[in-house]
């Protein structure tokens, strides 16, 4: 009983630590329009109305509020608070969510020592560093898609389907994901997933009917900049070409790929490659197949490759594309890790479509 007050008093500590640090730090303009969303929608007022926002955060500058709206069970609640005490919880709650992360992914019960050096790995890692200085949601979804890897390893389909549908907050990186991840799940599994879905939507339509359409409308310069200095398959195509042929070659190829190779870490890592929209922070996700492989190598990989292109970006002027190298790195080790199931499977669909032919 005294062992676990203490515990629970250090954690209290821990957490009171971190949340008087991060006061030191500005609130980012990408945690402003979070911030100012949930206040203008506790205010009854258009979070997608760029003037409306900029007008609740006067003078303090923002980006666009481009998420759907059933974001709103995270920003919500931020604008109960004053800015800069919404920022201290946003932040020391991103930290804690990225902690948890890391102890899901390595495994149950891991020792101190590989965990202490886990979690100063994946926390040197550029897109972790980016995700936080933004103070962007990549760190809720990366702990959303760790504990839908950890429920599915441990055959809790129900807290995996809960898991997954919360994880649509950022749709443009799970989207394949959640697609393939569905057909895993056990009827227990599918239905938290659809009440849990179904309970976001109607808290979206409750706070706003016509949400989908302001969000199109407000996110549709993100389709006319489709690709360019975006980590995916897009911007190197318009890197390469300046055209997107490319892009089309290499998604339809990728999304090949899915038939022989179906884990989790494939087709998060996959399904990374692929979206029209996304930001190296989203990157961070990548620790998910580097930590549920077991891989020092690969994190080491990801790691050192992530400042040897931050360091190219800086002296170069380039874009966010080059990111994509992370992506590869992590895809090509998967696909030589499970080079001989891909190889068996690639045969069997060679064998079935040669016998569709001749019938």
């Amino acid at each position: 009983m005294k062992r676990t007050l203490a515990h629970v008093l250090l954690l209290a500590f821990c957490m009171a630590i971190l949340f008087v640090l991060n006061s030191y730090f500005e609130p980012h303009f990408d945690f402003n329009s979070f911030w100012g969303a949930g206040r203008a929608l506790l205010q009854g007022r258009n979070p997608y109305d760029y003037a409306v926002i900029q007008d609740i955060l006067a003078p303090k500058g923002t980006a666009n509020f481009n998420y759907p709206l059933f974001i709103a069970v995270l920003v919500v609640p931020l604008g109960l608070f004053d800015l800069e005490t919404a920022k201290n919880i946003w932040l020391t709650i991103s930290e804690i969510a990225f902690i948890l992360s890391v102890y899901l992914l390595i495994g149950r019960r891991p020792r101190s020592r590989d965990f202490l050096l886990a979690t100063l790995a994946c926390t040197a890692f550029v897109p972790t560093l980016i995700a936080f200085f933004d103070q962007q949601t990549s760190m809720f979804v990366l702990f959303l898609l760790s504990v839908v890897y950890y429920a599915l390893k441990t055959e809790r389909h129900g807290l995996a389907g809960a898991a997954l549908a919360l994880s649509l907050i950022k749709p443009q990186a799970v989207a394949i994901l959640v697609l393939v991840t569905l057909f895993r799940l056990r009827r227990e599994g599918l239905t938290t997933f659809a009440a849990t879905f179904v309970s976001m939507l109607i808290i979206a339509f409750g706070l706003m009917p016509d949400w989908p359409a302001q969000w199109w409308m407000n996110a549709s310069w993100i389709t006319r900049e489709a690709g360019r200095a975006v980590p995916t398959v897009w911007g190197l195509s318009w890197f390469l070409t300046s055209q997107y042929w490319l892009a089309v070659v290499l998604f339809l190829g990728l999304l090949t790929s899915l038939l022989l190779n179906r884990s989790f870490a494939f087709v998060l890592t996959t399904g990374l490659l692929l979206p029209v929209y996304m930001k190296p922070y989203d990157l961070v996700l990548l620790l998910i197949p580097a930590l549920s492989r077991g891989s020092w190598k690969l994190l080491g990989s990801l790691v050192s490759a992530s400042y040897l292109l931050l360091f190219y970006v800086a002296l170069s002027g380039r874009g966010g594309d080059v990111f994509i190298l992370l992506t590869a790195i992590t895809f090509a080790y998967l696909v030589y890790q499970n080079r001989t199931l891909m190889v068996e499977r690639s045969r069997r669909f060679g064998s079935w479509i040669r016998l569709r032919l001749r019938a």
